[in-house]
């Protein structure tokens, strides 16, 4: 990074953001990696969080994309705040990249791009571009995005590195908001851009970094949360066996890869980052209490870590806390969930029989479930509060019988701020009857504060949706009592 483009970048902090200090903005840098320099101190305010995105890890890189022109790694309408130095030129087809930042930027969302106009050839590895006010204000259109400001620094600067050299062109523009159905119109216009754009592209691993050689791999850290569970079946108890299901009659909550090799695609692929939706928490030796398994993907995970799981599902008579939404059928809805849950159970039975598990399912209502059971070293509750009517109860319960840890992993949605709040999510005009909250991690926090489980630590990362090839950001907080 030269100078004159940490001080565009500290002008742009200064115009559009200076007066949000105070604000909850979740911003990326594309192309982060610390190569003389990095714009990170720039958004050190405490409630902005920051992440440096490249596809190498390095200094300053907190997520490393797989692909320039397809982060699955950042969920749609989830960033308030792009910004990018000396990483445009690099790429090679960069009006796709232009529909990936307007894509994860939220509605009414700003992006500061930074590109030189001029300078020599400087590969990494390669050096495509050099774009002038027009060009950068056609990207922007063509991503559908709003123009605030652009220009090209031609007149000299000062600075002692040379930075004129580069005559940096900076734009500035926002994601429209023109309401709910403009925006999805919108989105699908650049999902159908995007879509034909990258048939056939060959597959690249260029570097976002600029202006040096690549820094030595390290560990990479990944941002946000976790998808929701639902009911499953009970094992084949000793000396009582069952028919084990048909593979085809399961229906898999979370893929699951086979002993055999054969992967079964579900829901949700927790598997590249199954540790942190877990917090990271040692298992080997503990009793563990799991409530809502779903396939058992989870349990059976936890076991191979060395834990002896207990796992706890609803009474078939009793299958949700479902919303009672005025006018909504939910004698039918329920017929069609019934059958649905059936399937998920017949997963977890399908499963505890090819690992030859040993771990336990309790088909009960938490409330009755006996203290003979216990006590556990862990309780988790992975995506299961959202679901739920009082989520505070449903912790109650749990910490009755835990010991040392709780461990909650749920959706996270950084407009929430970071109050101890839950937001309903149903709404008379649609008709969701199976999710009722979204919540702050501080929620949870205080939640088992009061409960018992006053050390917390809080992580964010992201677990993929496999219906879009998303990766959706969630939380978890690992509560202990001491």
């Amino acid at each position: 990074m030269h100078a004159s483009s940490y001080e565009e970048m500290r002008s742009f902090v200064q115009a559009h953001l200076g007066s949000r200090r105070e604000e909850s903005l979740t911003i990326h840098d594309l192309g982060s990696q610390d190569v003389n320099g990095a714009y990170r101190d720039l958004f050190d305010a405490p409630r902005w969080r920051y992440t440096g995105m490249d596809q190498v890890a390095g200094d300053n890189v907190d997520l490393v994309l797989k692909d320039p022109y397809a982060w699955r790694e950042v969920a749609s309408d989830s960033v308030d705040v792009v910004v990018s130095g000396q990483a445009l030129e690099h790429i090679r087809y960069v009006w796709i990249t232009m529909l990936e930042i307007a894509r994860i930027l939220k509605p009414g969302g700003l992006c500061c791009l930074i590109v030189p106009a001029g300078g020599p050839e400087h590969r990494y590895p390669v050096d495509c571009w050099r774009i002038y006010p027009d060009g950068m204000e056609s990207l922007a259109h063509f991503a559908q995005l709003d123009v605030l400001q652009v220009q090209t620094q031609w007149g000299a600067t000062g600075f002692i590195d040379n930075s004129d050299v580069w005559k940096d062109t900076v734009l500035v523009c926002r994601k429209p908001d023109h309401g709910f159905w403009w925006n999805r119109k919108s989105a699908l216009k650049r999902w159908i851009q995007h879509r034909s754009l990258v048939q056939g592209l060959p597959q690249e691993r260029l570097s976002l970094g600029a202006l040096a050689s690549p820094a030595p791999e390290t560990t990479t850290v990944a941002v946000p949360a976790s998808p929701a569970t639902v009911p499953e079946p009970a094992p084949n108890p000793p000396g009582n066996p069952r028919a084990v299901p048909d593979l085809a009659s399961c229906s898999f909550y979370h893929t699951t890869e086979l002993p055999g090799g054969e992967t079964v695609r579900g829901q949700w692929d927790l598997r590249p980052t199954v540790a942190a939706y877990l917090g990271h928490v040692p298992l080997a030796g503990r009793r563990v209490l799991e409530i809502g398994p779903a396939s058992g993907f989870l349990t059976f995970h936890m076991e191979a870590e060395g834990a002896q799981v207990t796992a706890v599902e609803l009474p078939m008579e009793h299958l949700w806390d479902a919303v009672p939404v005025a006018g909504f059928d939910m004698a039918a809805w329920r017929t069609d969930f019934t059958e649905s849950i059936h399937g998920v159970r017949r997963s977890f039975q399908y499963l505890h029989h090819l690992y030859g598990s040993r771990a336990r399912l309790v088909i009960d209502h938490l409330d009755r479930l006996s203290a003979t059971d216990g006590p556990f070293d862990v309780g988790l509750l992975g995506s299961v509060l959202l679901h739920c009517r009082s989520p505070f109860t449903v912790m109650e319960q749990v910490a009755r019988h835990v010991r040392d840890t709780v461990i909650v992993t749920e959706p996270y949605d950084a407009n929430l701020g970071e109050l101890p709040v839950c937001r309903l999510l149903p709404e008379p005009a649609q008709q969701q009857v199976d999710t009722w909250w979204a919540m702050t991690p501080s929620f949870i926090v205080h939640s088992l504060a009061v409960l018992g489980f006053p050390h917390a630590e809080v992580s964010v990362h992201h677990q993929k949706r496999e219906c879009d090839d998303l990766m959706v950001p969630m939380f978890t907080v690992v509560a202990r009592r001491a």
